[in-house]
């Protein structure tokens, strides 16, 4: 295979190349490491937690110690980490000493809070995770004794449909405000989605994944300058709760987008925070040295919340989430997740079970495998980027030839724990449609629709697949208009296509057969040369065969 495609995916950042990922291993062996990592995870009431910490040989520490609470820091704890093994890493160039301890068993409902920190022979101490040499900057780290941990049975069913707010639809029967700035705004807004649903759950969706519809500056959404608004374009909260009332009776969920780690330079606390050294605003927000502040991604727009336990954006942001929910919200796509510590997400998906115990709570974490499944226990799930990044190459540039899609789908379901929810997609409002990565091969499209839908993760599909939209030129492309190059508004003059009516098919062939999330994927035929792979697909007393034709110009599902 290997065909030269012109464009490239950069799904993570570029850490799935050579050069990239060894420098995100590098940095993420350097040091003293935890991850969270520990056993068993979600903690089980009554059973005691081992812990991990991992440390390289470019430090020479003597002692690794966790200090904790039972009482939310009412009271302080610590435990001493033991020397476990000793392994190499030829990549960081350098010995990881590996460490364990067990933190006590917790009772049903407990939250266990920690730092862990490594002690150096001139009493200098190093918190793990971001290297912090204060208490007060140190990554924190918190486990919950959930009663249940599984997520909410409707999930395991769910066929998603994301919306892009600005661009889907304007209520009323009204034209876009203007369609010549593809930065500007158009004027998409709750009420045309609600005169869309009839629509969208005839495509077979049951839920309804809204791009940030609080206050912003922005056509995107994703700096907010008020969470607790709904901003004025989009609509009013009754025309929120028309949109959920209507998707309800019609049996559908709505997820909003719920951006924690960052807010709008332009929010009202911000701006008070950096225009007075003495705010007591300032501790919304993360600052390196007054009036500099930390940001997402390097944008001075998107300042860094602090979001530590205590703080006032920690307890607003929670507050926050429970009104949304007792409004009648479903649930929420949880952006750039790991930005906050996890100790946040724990809190967060507390405050959430609290109001709503049938909460589902899905994390966009862009890191690899390993990393996501660390996050169990904090959030019911993660966007499947692995997922996506299969389709995408196997299908869209064939840089993946059938033994390694097939070696995929065979032990995908040992990837991850069974009951984490595993959202998967073929592309979204951040990577290039996937119809222009394909150059146009509607077969190509057809068959990654047809085996995102067959696999165990929830399908979610970005609005505008359906009307094959695509996009002029790559996101990443020297001259491009970036993101908003994947962002293109809805056609709704446009006639029904093949892909609709492929993406009907198969979200009734998936509610017909409720056992696809549960079922196990088996080789039983491959071949190399031409391209194809059939696999037995299976679930107790179910089964279907697949069939997967990697052929270029005839890329084929069929089952």
């Amino acid at each position: 295979m290997n065909q030269k495609n012109p464009y490239p995916d950069y799904i993570f950042g570029g850490i799935n190349y050579p050069t990239k990922g060894a420098r995100y291993h590098r940095e993420h062996a350097l040091g003293i490491h935890h991850f969270s990592f520990h056993q068993p995870n979600p903690a089980v009431t009554g059973e005691p937690i081992l812990s991990w910490v991992c440390t390289s040989a470019n430090h020479a520490f003597e002692k690794v110690i966790a200090s904790y609470t039972l009482d939310d820091w009412k009271s302080t704890h610590y435990l001493e980490y033991q020397k476990a093994n000793l392994q190499w890493d030829t990549v960081a160039w350098t010995w990881q000493r590996h460490w364990q301890a067990s933190f006590p068993a917790l009772q049903n409902g407990q939250v266990l809070r920690y730092r862990v920190y490594g002690t150096l022979p001139n009493g200098k101490k190093i918190y793990a995770d971001n290297q912090a040499t204060s208490v007060k900057k140190a990554t924190q780290y918190a486990i919950w004794a959930d009663p249940n941990p599984a997520p909410p049975e409707w999930s395991k069913t769910a066929r998603v449909y994301q919306i892009f707010m600005d661009r889907f639809n304007r209520g009323d029967n009204k034209p876009w405000l203007q369609t010549e700035n593809i930065h500007g705004i158009f004027g998409g807004d709750l009420r045309g989605i609600t005169e869309k649903l009839d629509t969208i759950h005839d495509l077979g969706f049951n839920t309804l994944w809204l791009t940030p519809i609080f206050k912003t500056p922005s056509s995107h959404g994703y700096d907010t300058t008020d969470y607790e608004t709904i901003d004025p374009r989009f609509g009013t909260k009754d025309d929120l709760k028309e949109l959920i009332d209507t998707a309800h009776a019609k049996g559908m969920r709505v997820l909003l987008d719920f951006v924690a780690n960052h807010a709008s330079n332009r929010h009202p606390i911000f701006q008070r925070a950096l225009a007075d050294s003495q705010a007591p605003e300032r501790d919304w927000f993360r600052w390196k040295r007054w009036p500099a502040y930390h940001t997402f991604a390097k944008v001075k727009a998107m300042p860094k919340l602090n979001l530590d336990f205590g703080s006032p954006a920690h307890a607003h942001l929670l507050k926050v989430a429970q009104e949304w929910l007792k409004f009648g919200v479903d649930g929420y796509r949880l952006d750039h997740a790991n930005g906050p510590d996890r100790a946040f997400w724990v809190d967060f998906r507390r405050a959430c079970r609290e109001v709503k115990p049938d909460v589902w709570l899905l994390a966009e974490v862009v890191m690899p495998p390993d990393a996501q499944a660390s996050y169990l226990g904090s959030f019911d799930g993660t966007l499947d980027f692995m997922t996506s990044q299969a389709l995408r190459e196997s299908f869209a540039r064939h840089s993946w030839d059938i033994q390694e899609l097939a070696n995929y789908l065979q032990n995908y379901r040992e990837q991850f724990p069974k009951d984490f929810s595993r959202g998967a997609f073929i592309d979204n409002h951040d990577m290039n449609r996937f119809l222009f990565t394909a150059r146009g091969n509607q077969k190509a499209l057809h068959a990654a629709l047809s085996l995102l839908y067959l696999m165990p993760g929830q399908p979610i599909v970005y609005a505008g697949t359906e009307q094959d939209i695509s996009q002029n030129m790559s996101i990443h492309e020297k001259g491009s208009q970036g993101f908003d190059e994947c962002r293109h508004p809805m056609d709704w003059a446009k006639a029904e296509t093949e892909t609709a009516g492929l993406i009907r098919k198969m979200a009734a062939f998936r509610e017909a057969n409720p056992w696809l999330p549960d079922a196990e994927w088996k080789i039983s035929e491959i071949n190399t040369q031409k391209q194809w792979a059939t696999f037995e697909v299976y679930s107790a007393d179910k089964h279907i065969k697949v069939t997967i034709d990697l052929t270029p110009g005839a890329e084929s599902v069929s089952f």
